[in-house]
């Protein structure tokens, strides 16, 4: 495995999350699962998203490992170890390090004590100093009296203190004291200042207080203060009721002036206003509504006023010609000057021609806010939530809004657009101000693990409802089914069912409908997870969704066994290989057999595999190359993937390779023919590889192989005594058989005549020397004799190299020498030799 981390340096705030993201990429060739903890630190502040995960070979996943440190966690750097165990071979163990910089948290309290002294001229505190930080802190003190009348004098006034140490200065507060009245209250805060703190604006400080006695009692001062109150209270009496008696008069004008306005005929004409009024909130007409006319110059009477029918129309008409105000008002509706002023000063004028009009007029009114509260019953409202939704089927979403036919509403929600939520008190009451008016609302109450609750309230303009009752009760939803195995009912098995923080179960029957499960007060509307499981038997899941109040039925589950048998065959160029390990893991369970050496040749058979699961199937085998599978296998045992459903069947190969073939030789123009004892060298540069080609029986002179060569490139080489060398370079794979038959050239070899002045010399004797040998008592490396005409051929003269000829008559007198020549390989060399007399010298 390689494991990886980023980043290897990180800035840690205590109390606050630190990061990692941990590479780890399985290397090996089987599936692997591994294990993270981080050493060095406590196990309590580390959290990892995926602390053991499992990878499929050269797979890779990040994990996130979280650190928080404690607050006031020590300043500085702390190296962290971040270790990696193979479960399958825990003695796999990879660490890698990290460092964790704990930045500095430098934070003071400051305790006064007590927090307020009554006293003459001076005053005394006691100040506890606290390190609340992770650091090493100097801390100055300083006192601030916003009046800046006080004096302070701290001893010590520097302090140095160490992480959660703490220690008390003394405080001296002096100021000039009041000569008489009440007793001087002079406010002041304490707070410390130091390298690495914030400012001074932002440090917690102590409050304190000095209440400064004055030099005279207040018995005289009382005395004086109370006359002077009842010299004010005489003389706002009198004020008040003097304001009263003129109040009456200006409201005996204002009702004198109201009678002559009712008494007034309004000005007749011939112009008119129609159109209507329109609810913001649901676009609907406003009927009842009151609509009142005018005049521009004056907005305090009303020219002329009416109201809205039934369908939201309204008309004014016998109107004179001028400039007017429009003003619309109705009870649970806030007022509006036309056209959407609030105000008769922000309204805009209608003008008027003499027998003109103005129709199609539209004002759009708004509704006050309405307010709804109420109490929620049920066994546990605590945690609950209650929202106002705007319901899809009314207006003004109506029609607007198409709610998905197969999806039902999210959980606790009543499937309309949300206004507003609020939380349930622990007492179960609830209230909710500022709801738009006048409109329908769905209250939906919902909490984890209870059923859905919605009510359908309407609500008119600026209502306010306070008794609103709604109930929470558990779920109302169940899912009935049953459980089977591949021999019938399982009775005993686990049922659970998982939705979001709501968790129930049960287990199927052992008696009667043996197998059946029902799992009840299951909270509607919602989507469940449902786990089942049973001794000897796979799990298995399926997701059901319930609507509001269902009652789920027909679950029927089947469990196949959690044990299965893997099996197949394993073949060699066609046929049934024995002897190859098979080994299957996860993991975390590893599982080993050996195909059949005997009929069937190469079957396997592996029992006791976990199911289902996911497996790496590796095939190996001394000499041959390795095979590895990836499979998956369903809850019945079945293949799914990278199979036959019903055997694991795989063809191998030899891990190396073979070279063969037929070396031959030419000479002249004639056939080329095999030739043995020939030197073949296979080489890599890391080895040699010497064989020799064979010379016996006849049928195979000339033939080489050779066997198991790894995968690779080679430099062959064939070499023969007296010719040339030939080489070339081939490329070898894998289970391949390479043939190269070379042909070589002929080797060395000698010919000639001996003859004397009397003519071939018959029968003589032709010995080939070293040349540095010649004249020792070293044998010839070779000899033949003359034919009838003196001729001589010596075949296969080792070469290159030095040498010397030497001819002798039947007799074995010396009929002469060569001089000394050198001979190259495959060189076809004449060497002619005569002497004057059959005992005389002789030259060539």
């Amino acid at each position: 495995m390689h494991v990886d981390i980023t980043p290897r340096r990180v800035t840690a705030v205590p109390g606050m999350p630190s990061e990692f993201l941990v590479t780890i990429t399985n290397t090996s060739e089987v599936i692997g699962g591994y294990s993270l903890r981080a050493l060095g630190v406590d196990p309590e502040w580390v959290t990892c998203d995926e602390p053991e995960p499992r990878l499929f070979p050269g797979e890779s996943t990040t994990a996130q490992l979280t650190l928080r440190l404690p607050d006031r966690s020590p300043a500085g750097d702390r190296a962290v170890a971040i270790q990696v165990t193979d479960l399958g071979d825990p003695s796999r163990i990879c660490v890698e390090e990290a460092v964790v910089e704990v930045a500095p948290a430098p934070h003071a309290r400051i305790d006064l004590d007590p927090a307020t002294v009554t006293a003459g001229r001076s005053a005394g505190y006691s100040c506890t100093v606290s390190n609340e930080g992770n650091t090493v802190q100097l801390l100055r003190l300083e006192a601030l009296d916003p009046e800046d009348r006080t004096t302070f004098d701290f001893h010590p006034s520097e302090v140095r203190l160490g992480p959660g140490t703490s220690t008390t200065v003394d405080l001296r507060a002096k100021a000039r004291r009041p000569f008489l009245g009440d007793a001087a209250l002079r406010p002041f805060t304490v707070r410390a200042s130091g390298p690495g703190l914030p400012d001074a604006d932002h440090v917690p400080a102590a409050a304190g207080m000095f209440v400064q006695r004055p030099r005279l009692s207040r018995a005289a001062l009382g005395l004086i203060g109370l006359i002077a109150a009842i010299t004010v209270f005489a003389t706002v009496i009198t004020i008040a009721l003097s304001s009263i008696a003129a109040q009456s008069a200006a409201d005996r004008d204002l009702a004198l002036q109201v009678a002559q306005a009712r008494e007034q005929e309004p000005e007749a004409g011939r112009a008119e206003v129609t159109g209507s009024v329109v609810e913001i909130s649901t676009g609907a007409t406003a009927p009842g509504v009151s609509v009142e006319l005018f005049p521009a110059e004056d907005a305090s009477t009303p020219l002329l006023s009416t109201a809205t029918d039934d369908e939201g129309q309204f008309s004014l008409t016998q109107l004179p010609a001028g400039d007017f105000l429009l003003r619309v008002r109705g009870a649970g509706f806030a007022e509006v000057w036309y056209p959407t002023a609030g105000t008769a000063a922000d309204a805009t004028p209608l003008t008027l021609a003499e027998g003109g009009s103005i129709e199609d007029l539209l004002v759009i009114v708004g509704g006050v806010p309405a307010q709804v509260a109420g109490t929620v019953n049920g066994e546990d409202v605590s945690g609950a939530s209650l929202r106002v939704e705007l319901p899809l089927d009314e207006e003004p979403l109506e029609g607007e809004v198409e709610p998905a036919a197969d999806e039902p509403p999210a959980d606790g929600t009543g499937g309309g657009a949300l206004v507003r939520s609020v939380p349930i008190s622990e007492d179960g009451t609830f209230e909710v101000a500022d709801l738009p008016s006048p409109a329908v609302y769905d209250l939906v109450v919902s909490k984890p693990g209870f059923a859905t609750s919605v009510q359908r309230i309407d609500l008119a303009a600026g209502e306010r409802r306070d008794d609103i009752a709604l109930s929470l009760t558990l779920g109302d939803g169940s899912i009935t089914g049953a459980i089977e195995g591949p021999d019938g009912p399982i009775s005993g098995a686990t049922v659970v069912a998982t939705s979001g923080q709501t968790r129930v179960e049960t287990v199927s029957l052992t008696e009667g409908e043996t197998g059946g499960f029902v799992l009840r007060e299951l909270p509607t509307p919602g989507t469940y997870a449902i786990e089942v499981s049973a001794t000897g038997y796979a799990p298995a899941s399926l997701t059901v969704t319930l609507t509001a109040g269902q009652q789920f039925t027909g679950v029927d589950v089947v469990l196949g066994p959690d044990h299965g048998t893997l099996a197949g065959t394993v073949t060699l160029e066609g046929e049934g290989a024995g002897g190859v390990l098979v080994t299957v893991s996860d993991g975390a369970t590893t599982l080993q057999t050996v195909s059949r050496s005997t009929a069937p040749t190469g079957a396997w058979e592996l029992a006791g595999v976990p199911l289902p699961g996911d497996y790496t199937v590796t095939f190996a085998r001394q000499g041959l190359e390795s095979r590895v599978l990836s499979v998956s296998v369903d809850e019945f045992g079945v293949v799914t993937s990278q199979a036959s459903a019903t055997s694991i069947d795989v063809a191998m190969r030899s891990a190396t390779a073979s070279l063969s073939g037929l070396v031959r030789q030419t000479r002249g123009g004639a056939a080329a023919q095999p030739v043995g004892n020939v030197v073949v060298t296979v080489s890599s540069g890391a080895a040699d590889r010497v064989v020799t080609t064979a010379s016996v029986p006849a049928a195979d002179v000339g033939r080489y192989r050779i066997e198991n060569l790894p995968p690779g490139t080679y430099t062959v080489t064939f070499a023969r005594s007296g010719t040339r060398t030939t080489s070339e370079i081939i490329e070898l794979d894998a289970a391949q058989h390479r043939t190269l038959d070379p042909v070589l050239v002929a080797p060395a070899r000698i010919g000639g005549t001996v003859s004397t002045s009397a003519g071939p010399v018959v029968d003589g004797s032709v010995m080939l020397f070293r040349a540095n040998e010649y004249g020792t008592s070293a044998p010839p490396v070779a000899q033949t004799r003359t034919d009838s005409a003196g001729r001589f051929v010596i075949e296969d003269v080792a070469a290159p190299e030095h040498y010397v000829v030497e001819a002798r008559t039947s007799t074995g007198s010396v009929v002469g020498t060569s001089p000394p020549f050198t001979l190259e390989a495959s060189e076809d060399r004449t060497v002619d030799i005569s002497g004057t007399t059959e005992s005389g010298g002789g030259t060539s």
